[in-house]
This record gives C-alpha cells, structure tokens and sequence, in this order.
C-alpha cells in the first residue's frame, strides 16, 4: 500500500474500532452517526482505518467456522458500558495486528533474504564448509560470510547454536546489532531479541565485546547481555534451561507469565494477547512443549489463574481470573 494513509497511528486505528463498535450496536442514534461521518470524512486515514476495520470483519465472515464466528459474535457484538469497552479492545488489537504484519513485509526483507532463516515453529541444522554446524531456532535468520581471514555469522534475529570446527586461522564470530561473540572454544548459544544479544558458552570460552569495545571472556556455565547504551553484563547461566529449545522445550523455574507467554508466542501461529501488569503476578513453573503450543496454553490455563479465550484460530486472549 502506498501514500499517507499506508502507515496508520494507533491511536486513528482505536479510534476506527470504536466507532466500528458503535455504528454496528444497533443503538447508535442518529446524532451519533453523524458525528462518525464526519470523523470519517474529516481525514484521509480516518476513512483508511475504518475501510480496514470493515474488511477485516468481512474477513472474518468469510474465513471463520461456526463454532468460532460464533464465540466472536459474542465479543464483538457490542452493547453499551463493559461490552462497548471489550469490543472496542478486541478490535484494536485485531487491526493493529494486521497492520503489524503488513508493515512487518518491509522490515524483515533483510530475514527473507537471509542465507538461513526459519519460520514459526521450525528448527533447523546447517553444516557450514568448515564442517562447524549452526542449529537455527524458531523465527530466527542468519547470514554467513567466510573468506581467508575469519569466519562471521551475523544474527539478524532469534537464536542459534553454533558448534566450531577449530581453525586456528580463521576466527568464528557471531556479529549481531549489538556486538560480537569470538570462540575461543567449541560450543555456545546466541539469541537476538527486541535489540537485547544474549551470549550462553556450553563449551571452552567465548570473548562477548559491546559496540564500544568492551569484552569479557566466558566460561561454560556463564553468559553476557549486550545492549546498545548500556555496559556489558555477566551473569550465571543454567545452561540446560537455556538450551531446552532444542529439544523444543521451554524450562521456567518461577518465571513471571508474561515473560512465559512473550517466548511461547514465538512458536506460535496465533496471537496472544494479554496485559503485562494484569497477569504480571502469576508465576509459573515446570516443562512446556514449544512443539504443541496449544497443548502448553491448556496446560497453563488449568494451572494457573487465567481465564484463556481463543475468539479466532488466530487470536487468544489471556485474562486473571477475578
């Protein structure tokens, strides 16, 4: 999409979703339908956002099974007070994550074109020419650059595992946005997330090294946070934990849920949507299958106290109970 109206604030997008909630009550008067005309007529992405909202609940009459069209209608339809408010929510969240994904088209062309990259719930091995192999997690990409004086991997996003072929030649590093990872040794992890590298050793010793030159050099057992602004950290790892990915599995040990949920997200297909300070005092622990996501979220829904609500195969909405 091209012209002003390709990138909507989400501010514009709320205010679509409530007037969308409104005319289609059934109790709009007519005072009130004049007032969205000429909400919607007063800017060109005011009539975008609103002609997004329509299409995406055309979306759903069309795409949508019977059992969860349904459930839907029974959020979406909206009555005055608490319903008008729930609805309003849920359709906000609904547009901006469409609009999320259309723009996310231009972002990560980068990640498309990678060398190596996988999708949602995938995990893959690459063996390079120097028989070191990298294990690629889910939603993650990289792009491989050998030449005769060193080995790079860049990480544009998610985590890797990289065991190194020794070559006292050509040193192995892992580059991300935020620094460098140099192995000294044989085996360590890396992950890239909402520009935060995370550097975990398994075996021998890596030197981890900010933008602003500052290494340290790690043991097994110990890895280091870089991110730009802020002085390199190093801190105690339980490398089993850190490593369960690759056995699709998601250790937490006491983890607050919304850090739960923000990683299952990244195996999942569908959208969680849930507020940090609502559920920030649930604390969860045990083995998750990253593999069966939808096996995971009925597991925390029987053991924890959240109520979760799919409305739509792609949206599930976790609330405490109250």
């Amino acid at each position: 999409m091209q012209g002003p109206a390709a990138n909507i604030a989400p501010g514009i997008i709320e205010q679509a979703a409530k007037w969308h909630a409104q005319v289609h009550s059934g109790e709009a008067t007519e005072a009130e339908r004049r007032e969205f005309e000429q909400w919607r007529q007063a800017d060109v992405t005011h009539a975008e956002a609103y002609a997004r909202m329509e299409k995406l609940w055309s979306s759903f009459d069309e795409a949508q099974d019977a059992p969860g069209k349904a459930a839907l209608n029974a959020v979406l339809k909206p009555r005055r007070g608490k319903r008008m408010k729930t609805a309003t929510r849920i359709l906000s969240l609904l547009a901006v994550t469409v609009a999320a994904g259309l723009a996310s088209q231009t972002q990560p062309a980068r990640v498309m074109r990678a060398d190596y990259n996988t999708g949602i719930g995938e995990q893959r091995v690459i063996q390079l020419a120097d028989s070191s192999r990298i294990t690629l997690d889910t939603h993650s990409a990289v792009n491989v650059d050998f030449s005769q004086g060193q080995r790079r991997i860049e990480l544009l996003q998610g985590k890797i595992l990289v065991e190194v072929a020794k070559d006292k030649q050509r040193p192995f590093i892992v580059e991300t946005a935020e620094g460098t990872a140099r192995a000294l040794g044989t085996q360590y992890a890396v992950r890239r997330q909402k520009k935060v590298t995370q550097v975990t050793v398994i075996e021998s010793s890596v030197e981890a090294c900010g933008l602003q030159s500052e290494c340290v050099t790690l043991q097994p057992g110990e890895s280091a946070r870089l991110q730009r602004g802020l002085a390199l950290t190093k801190a105690q790892a339980d490398v089993q934990a850190e490593t369960a990915w690759k056995r699709f599995k998601l250790v937490a040990d006491d983890m607050p849920l919304p850090l739960l949920l923000k990683e299952l997200q990244r195996y999942h297909r569908g959208h969680l949507y849930f507020n940090d300070e609502a559920v920030g005092n649930v604390h969860v622990s045990g083995v998750f299958a990253l593999d069966d996501t939808a096996h995971t979220l009925k597991v925390l829904a029987d053991t924890t106290p959240v109520v979760m609500t799919q409305y739509t195969p792609w949206l599930t909405v976790i609330t405490p109970i109250k």
